[in-house]
C-alpha cells in the first residue's frame, strides 16, 4: 500500500480512553491531526456514495430528516447484530482508509497524528511510523461512552468488546499511556515528554 514520506503517529486506544483530549494537546505543539472518525463521517456525508449505499441497504429510516446518518440508529443496529457489522466494516473501511490517506498527504504539521480507536481492527496499523496507545480500564470505557453517545449500558457495553481486547493493542503500540492521571495538567506533561520523543525521532532519522 501507498506510504507517506511525513512522519505519522498512530494514536489509538479503546473508546473513550483520552484520545480527543491527547490530540488537542498535540494539536496545540503544531501537529497536524488526521482523525479516522471524522473521516468516517465524511464518507457518509448526504449525497456521498457510502451514505447511498448504506441507506439501499437498511432502508430510508437510516437517515434524518436533513439527510444525514442516523449515526445512533445505525449504532443500535450494528453492535447487536454481526452480520450488519460486518456489511457496514466492509463497506466503511475502504472508503476511511482512501480519505485518511489523502488528508495526510495534505497535512502541513510537525508531523501527522492519525487518530483512530480501531486503528488496528480496521488494518490502518501500517500506515503510521509509530503507534501510540491510549489505555483505561473497561468500566470507565463503559461509563464515558454511555455518558458520551447516550446509549444504554448493552450498547456501550457492546462498542467496546467488539474491539480488540486492551492487552493485544498495549502489545502491539510503541508507547502507552494510561489516561488515568489526577488532573489534566498531569496528563499534559507526560503528553509533551512524548511529543519531545518523537520531534527527537523525527530530527535524527535518515
Amino acid at each position: 500500500m501507498h506510504k507517506s514520506e511525513k512522519w505519522i503517529l498512530g494514536l489509538t486506544g479503546g473508546i473513550s480512553s483520552g484520545k480527543t483530549t491527547v490530540c488537542n494537546f498535540l494539536k496545540n505543539y503544531g501537529c497536524s491531526i488526521v482523525d479516522a472518525d471524522i473521516c468516517a463521517r465524511d464518507v457518509v456525508a448526504p449525497g456521498t456514495p457510502g451514505l447511498k449505499k448504506i441507506q439501499e441497504h437498511f432502508g430510508n429510516d437510516i437517515v434524518d430528516q436533513n439527510g444525514f446518518l442516523d449515526r445512533k440508529q445505525l449504532r443500535n443496529i450494528i453492535f447487536q447484530n454481526e452480520h450488519e457489522l460486518q456489511f457496514i466494516n466492509s463497506l466503511m473501511q475502504p472508503l476511511i482508509k482512501e480519505k485518511i490517506i489523502n488528508d495526510i498527504e495534505h497535512s502541513q504539521g510537525c508531523y501527522t497524528v492519525l487518530a483512530a480507536p480501531l486503528l488496528f481492527e480496521s488494518n490502518l496499523d501500517n500506515i503510521p511510523d509509530r503507534i501510540l496507545c491510549m489505555d483505561i480500564d473497561k468500566q470507565t470505557q463503559i461509563e464515558r461512552t454511555m455518558q458520551r453517545d447516550g446509549c444504554s449500558y448493552k450498547v456501550a457495553q457492546s462498542m467496546v468488546e467488539h474491539q480488540w481486547p486492551r492487552e493485544k493493542k498495549t502489545a502491539m503500540s510503541h508507547d502507552v499511556l494510561v489516561s488515568n492521571f489526577p488532573s489534566l495538567n498531569e496528563l499534559e506533561k507526560a503528553v509533551f515528554l512524548l511529543h519531545q520523543k518523537y520531534m527527537d525521532i523525527i530530527k535524527n532519522r535518515n
